[in-house]
């Protein structure tokens, strides 16, 4: 019996500490939020809600200080969870103009359209979820004709890009055009001088060959026209000594 007073006396006692131990952080954490200190704040916060009872949802504070720290996707999961929890209409409208708000700082448009659109839902009259929504589809009509403009632009310098390579595929072409014709006309301009070359060679030794000819006839004929001067001189002497009288030592 006194075993099992001392055990729930220990219960309670870790329970009441383990209560005060929450609402510490709690109360720190709201006083950081006060105090400008947000990033302390939430980490207050969150270590506040792990310990907490079952039951107790800070998801609000959390929520508050994550957003006031710029840490927006952790603020719209916080806005989230406590916008499914909330008890009546106009709360549930207040916490989805703050996912909305969440999601507008992170330049996600069309998801804070549809947040702002759930908070009209919720509750018709709420003015500034209105007034956001105006705003958000303001933004993400900008935020398309940037895309569009820049898509375009893109485009553009690709088109640029392939012209100025189909231009330079055409002039490397022109280049190799005049580069093979000028080989042809190097290759007929050579054949030419060695035609050139090799007529010179043969006109050259013709005039050898008639050269040769020519004084090789010029010798027959010196030899034939001696020859013919001997004949004529033989032909005179034979003449001149039958014309001659001719003494003899016997007389017949």
């Amino acid at each position: 019996m006194r075993y099992f007073l001392l055990t729930s006396l220990l219960l309670i006692i870790a329970s009441n500490a383990s209560a005060q131990s929450w609402r510490d952080s709690l109360s720190q954490g709201k006083k950081l939020y006060e105090e400008g200190k947000y990033d302390e704040a939430y980490k207050s916060l969150v270590e506040a809600q792990k310990i907490a009872p079952e039951g107790v949802d800070l998801s609000k504070d959390i929520g508050n200080a994550a957003y006031r720290n710029g840490d927006y996707e952790m603020a719209e999961k916080a806005y989230r969870s406590v916008a499914s929890n909330s008890e009546t209409p106009q709360q549930s409208s207040k916490h989805w103009h703050n996912v909305g708000n969440s999601q507008l700082k992170r330049k996600d448009y069309q998801s804070a359209i549809e947040s702002y659109k759930q908070a009209l839902r919720e509750n018709p009259d709420n003015e500034n979820a209105r007034y956001n929504l105006a705003e958000a589809k303001r933004r993400l009509k900008k935020q398309q004709e940037q895309q569009k403009k820049q898509q375009q632009k893109k485009d553009q310098e690709q088109k640029d890009d392939q012209k100025k390579n189909q231009n330079q595929d055409q002039q490397q072409g022109q280049n190799d055009e005049n580069q093979k014709g000028d080989q042809q006309k190097g290759d007929q301009q050579d054949s030419q001088n060695q035609s050139q070359n090799s007529d010179s060679k043969n006109g050259s030794s013709k005039s050898e060959a008639e050269k040769l000819s020519s004084k090789k006839t010029e010798r027959m004929l010196d030899e034939l026209l001696k020859k013919e001067m001997s004949t004529k001189r033989k032909a005179v002497g034979t003449k001149s000594s039958s014309s001659g009288e001719v003494e003899s030592g016997k007389k017949w």
